[in-house]
């Protein structure tokens, strides 16, 4: 389950990405490099949750790097995939 800024609530499975999360759940969030962590616009902070995320890889990492506003709680949607606990997103408008 994701909480989302708008107070929605959202039940998926496992093994999904938060942008997909998002974007299912129609709130709007930019992706500009359709999900290769390159771009760094779908930028979340993670306010419950976040050890239920997978891991941060080198290409997220760098890319939270070069961010302004970036903070321990930062992720980017398109690369945070879903374990099996609730998790609570904030979404940063870039």
């Amino acid at each position: 389950m994701t909480v989302l800024p708008s107070g929605k609530t959202v039940q998926v499975a496992s093994g999904v990405n938060l942008l997909e999360v998002v974007l299912a759940a129609g709130e709007g969030i930019v992706h500009q490099c359709g999900g290769r962590a390159r771009c760094g616009s779908c930028h979340v902070l993670v306010r419950e949750g976040c050890r239920s995320l997978s891991k941060i890889r080198r290409e997220e990492l760098e890319r939270l790097a070069r961010l302004d506003g970036a903070n321990v709680s930062s992720r980017l949607a398109c690369q945070a995939v879903l374990g099996t606990h609730n998790v609570t997103v904030e979404l940063i408008s870039h």
